[in-house]
């Protein structure tokens, strides 16, 4: 079935090493496409009505997102805040770089002042009164980023995959300024193939079935029960201790209880597998660590960190 969207109610071609901060809408749909291709594009995103709860890609599960995947905001709230409802295999996304900066580029290549990522979001944020302090990491699409055998991250290993007419379209699920800017390294790496190019930003009206849709998703993603309320905005920059100040830890002290479990001799033999499989150093942890593993396995959630 096809999600019909409302009519483009906005539409900027972002030349070169530019951006864009524009409010987006609860049910609204978001485009970033590829007007030449190959050019990479980095993206921050905020709650419209509270700029302190942003898009943490890292509680998103998985280092490469794909259709289908929902972006949560930074802890404590936990919420959906964008769902990926189109986007190419073409489009390799990257959640580790946090955006180039001119100290980087001075290092790896001498250059004085080079453009960059975390200027362009700067100059995009403040017209929303925001500084360079508020950008967060941001979620890098069309950025063919990877990792040596021995575990070391390249930001552009490869070159750029993006086509032209390649576009990423997120549902917006709640109320955000969106902030989507062209890489400012694409000159001096593969991450745009030596060569600053365009994009497009579209912002689609919501429709009924965008409506249902995005109620279906904030359903599918129930916020967590937390106590953490949020503070006021700290006015004074240096951190001084809370004079008596007692943390008051979750469920702190834990209370241990033993439980003794019985088991079959073809139990205990399963049990024995296990420990040579690497599931446990001793009979307790293999058991423990089995238990827990086939708990959240089967507890079907979006999120679940034990792959099927």
């Amino acid at each position: 079935m096809t999600t019909q969207y409302g009519n483009v109610r906005f539409d900027l071609t972002l030349q070169p090493v530019s951006g864009v901060a524009v409010p987006v809408y609860q049910g609204e749909v978001l485009r970033i496409a590829q007007v030449e291709g190959s050019q990479c594009v980095d993206f921050n995103c905020y709650n419209l009505h509270d700029y302190k709860e942003h898009m943490s890609v890292g509680p998103s599960a998985g280092f490469r997102k794909v259709k289908g995947d929902v972006i949560m905001t930074r802890h404590p709230r936990s919420r959906p805040i964008l769902a990926i409802l189109e986007m190419p295999k073409t489009c390799v996304t990257d959640v580790i770089a946090p955006g180039c900066s001119s100290p980087l580029f001075k290092r790896r290549t001498g250059l004085d002042d080079h453009t960059n990522c975390q200027h362009t979001f700067a100059t995009c944020i403040a017209e929303y009164g925001l500084a360079a302090e508020d950008i967060h990491n941001s979620f890098n699409l069309w950025m063919n980023s990877g990792w040596t055998e021995d575990g070391k991250y390249y930001s552009s290993p490869d070159r750029n995959t993006g086509k032209k007419g390649d576009y990423v379209d997120f549902l917006v699920l709640m109320d955000i300024l969106a902030v989507p800017v062209t890489c400012g390294g694409g000159d001096v790496s593969r991450s745009s193939n030596y060569w600053f190019k365009p994009i497009q930003v579209q912002i689609f009206e919501t429709s009924d079935n965008l409506q249902t849709l995005t109620q279906n998703y904030i359903a599918k993603y129930p916020t967590s029960n937390t106590d953490e309320s949020v503070k006021l905005i700290r006015t004074k920059r240096e951190l001084a201790a809370i004079p008596g100040y007692t943390p008051q830890f979750k469920n702190y002290p834990l209370q241990i209880h033993e439980l003794a479990i019985e088991l079959t001799d073809e139990d205990y033999s399963n049990l024995q597998i296990l420990k040579q499989m690497g599931l446990g150093d001793d009979d307790e942890d293999a058991l423990r660590s089995a238990v827990i593993e086939w708990y959240v396995a089967n507890y079907s959630t979006p999120d679940s960190p034990i792959p099927k």
